[in-house]
């Protein structure tokens, strides 16, 4: 009877790894068909885009070509301004970055280990905020950026970029998911550790920096990916800013809303080549961040 109930029971662990192999094997390949599709056109002649546009590579290696890749920095004989939009979109999403980690940081430690009046309707309010759609926001934020804008009389080419930049990095360091994954951190160290720190003569600036910061190093990791991925490859609210003002101060993925459903091959094959370079940041920070990542999983409650 045991041996019957081992067979079963081992039969029924079979089917569900068979399963979970399956579906995983299924999202893979959805996932790294258009990957591989964007890397193979990228090397593809203008010729070979004309006649196989949907094969993921070139037919032959005499089709393979680096063009679009030079194309990325100069075109038409000219330096492109693709290189100067991806540092417009590198240097705000690196500075959207540093200040979404200090603010959640201060966030969540007062939050957590300070006390105040209504500490408990301001969690309530941040996760009912939490659940509205953030494209509810963007009518009404859209009105405040421009009613702001009127009222300060910002007409100077610099100073209208500098102010449009400010609003598209102030919506990342806003946002309250990563604050939740750091006060969640915050929330699992033990109060020992905080009340030993107080008995020695410790401030609650000195603590936040000599203990709470050391310890969420890999919560750190976790907000710096998430915040670095979701800054560098947004779109609407960007698009939305910087519509019908000067090319030069794009973002990279504005500006390559500009190669869609052109009917240029050559640009196509730009458009997959600038793609592919706009991969690598997220790739290095993914690097970078691997191995905290897991440990800020596991510390802040959140499962894959």
């Amino acid at each position: 009877m045991s041996k019957r109930r081992r067979t079963k029971s081992e039969r029924t662990r079979f089917r569900e790894k068979l399963i979970s192999f399956i579906v995983l094997l299924v999202v893979s390949v959805v996932w790294i068909i258009p990957l591989l599709y964007m890397i193979g056109t990228s090397f593809k002649s203008d010729l070979e885009l004309q006649l196989h546009p949907d094969t993921l590579f070139p037919t032959s290696w005499s089709e393979w070509t680096i063009e679009h890749y030079y194309g990325f920095i100069v075109r038409e004989g000219k330096i492109d301004n693709m290189p100067i939009w991806m540092l417009n979109s590198l240097w705000s999403t690196l500075a959207t970055v540093g200040l979404t980690v200090l603010v959640d940081l201060l966030t969540a430690y007062a939050v957590v280990f300070l006390r105040f009046r209504g500490k408990g309707t301001f969690m309530k309010f941040l996760l009912l905020w939490m659940a509205v759609p953030s494209v509810i926001g963007t009518a009404p934020s859209f009105a405040l950026y421009s009613s702001i804008r009127n009222a300060l009389d910002i007409t100077g080419n610099t100073e209208t970029y500098i102010y449009i930049y400010f609003w598209i990095i102030l919506p990342g360091i806003t946002g309250i998911f990563n604050m939740l994954l750091m006060r969640n951190f915050f929330d699992s160290i033990p109060k020992d550790i905080i009340d030993s720190a107080k008995s020695d003569g410790a401030s609650n600036f000195a603590i936040f920096r000599r203990v709470g910061c050391p310890l969420a190093k890999s919560t750190i990791m976790l907000i710096i990916l998430f915040t670095f991925t979701g800054s560098w490859n947004n779109l609407l609210w960007p698009q939305l800013l910087l519509a019908g003002g000067d090319s030069y101060w794009n973002t990279i993925t504005v500006a390559l809303t500009g190669y869609t459903g052109g009917s240029a091959w050559g640009a196509n094959g730009v458009a997959m080549a600038t793609s592919v370079f706009a991969l690598i940041p997220i790739f290095v920070v993914f690097v970078i961040t691997q191995n905290k990542m897991i440990d800020g999983l596991a510390t802040t409650g959140v499962k894959g």
